[in-house]
């Protein structure tokens, strides 16, 4: 397939986030009189947003607003102090740029905080970044996606979504177009398989699915 566009998701897929999520998450729980949580648990927890993650990670005790506000404090001020992008990532990047296709991001991280570790982390190389902004609905709904690829006056045969999670693969059934998940990330290849095989273990492996 002649693919004009690549879509990733953010945390799992182009860098790992896990542990800024953890500390933000743990320090809104504590600020709350909430139990910590584990790395583990957290990684879990990650793949709907942050109101999620919280409501996961307290077992929807407590405040879900102040839960959010100490969250949204802590992680604004300390998104990228363990954040890195995935080992060869940037390989792949430069791939899509040689071949002059249109690169984005479509998380459900806010849109905000994702711009800045996008431009932290990888300079110019996107052409948007979008994530969670009130009103817009997240992923899996495919609502804003399909928004994304008609902007651009593609069809979603011409869009190829590179995520890690099962939210990314209802988001891609739900859009019908193509995706491909990666095991490196927050998700491993034993979970993965029972929703698909569509799979990259690891991020060069992604320049052939690019390629096709």
């Amino acid at each position: 397939m002649n693919y004009k566009m690549v879509v990733f998701d953010l945390d799992g897929t182009l860098c790992n986030t896990l542990e800024d999520l953890y500390e933000a998450c743990n320090y809104a729980l504590i600020q709350c009189n909430l139990p910590k949580i584990s790395l583990d648990q957290t990684r879990n927890f990650i793949g709907n947003g942050i109101k999620n993650l919280l409501l996961r990670a307290s077992d929807s005790q407590g405040d879900l607003e102040e839960l959010l506000k100490h969250f949204q404090f802590y992680y604004n001020q300390n998104f990228a102090v363990y954040t890195k992008a995935y080992s060869d990532i940037e390989e792949v990047l430069k791939y899509c740029k040689k071949k002059n296709l249109i690169v984005g991001v479509l998380t459900n991280k806010v849109e905000a905080i994702a711009q800045k570790i996008i431009q932290t982390l990888f300079g110019n190389y996107f052409d948007f970044v979008y994530g969670e902004v009130p009103g817009r609905l997240k992923k899996p709904d495919p609502t804003f996606l399909l928004e994304i690829i008609r902007a651009y006056g593609l069809n979603p045969k011409e869009v190829l979504y590179i995520g890690d999670s099962e939210v990314d693969i209802r988001t891609t059934e739900n859009a019908s177009i193509r995706g491909v998940f990666v095991s490196y990330g927050f998700r491993d290849k034993l979970e993965l398989l029972q929703y698909t095989d569509c799979i990259a273990e690891t991020p060069l492996d992604l320049i052939q699915y690019i390629g096709e």
